[in-house]
């Protein structure tokens, strides 16, 4: 139950970001948060991760609905007791959705934070960016402890 309210608090905070920018940002337009650290910029993203693959949304929607359901059958094929895991894909899943539905919906998903000398991103980016990292390290330490077990 509890990666379930996961997925919906990531989809929602990344979809109400979002929101919140259309309303407020005209597009194309730039406002600093943190001075020159962190800027809001709005801009539609017709591609992947930094604007690779632009104009090809429908081609990204359909690999974001195959994608989700690895992921699903990931997560139900993830043994309870690896807890962490599947918290992690609770966080990806909800990244995924979040952009997924603004290509469905949009056919182009709102982008709008800003670092300097990187391509902007929102918050479902930082979902899965997020997500993945935290499967990575949780893999590589399950590989770990499952070696040295083996060694005993």
């Amino acid at each position: 139950m509890i990666f379930v309210v996961i997925i919906i608090l990531g989809l929602a905070l990344d979809q109400l970001s979002k929101w919140l920018v259309v309303q407020s940002l005209p597009l194309g337009a730039s406002q600093d948060v943190l001075g020159s650290l962190l800027r809001l910029h709005h801009v539609q993203n017709t591609g992947a991760a930094w604007s690779m693959f632009r104009d090809s949304t429908f081609a990204l929607a359909i690999f974001s609905v195959l994608l989700l359901a690895l992921l699903l059958v990931w997560f139900f094929l993830t043994s309870p007791e690896h807890w962490g895991q599947r918290l992690a894909l609770s966080v990806i899943i909800s990244g995924a959705l979040g952009n997924m539905f603004d290509r469905f919906r949009l056919g182009y998903v709102v982008d709008f934070l800003e670092l300097p000398h990187w391509p902007v991103f929102n918050v479902a980016d930082i979902l899965l960016c997020c997500g993945v990292a935290a499967l990575a390290v949780l893999i590589l330490l399950e590989e770990r402890q499952e070696k040295q077990l083996d060694k005993k």
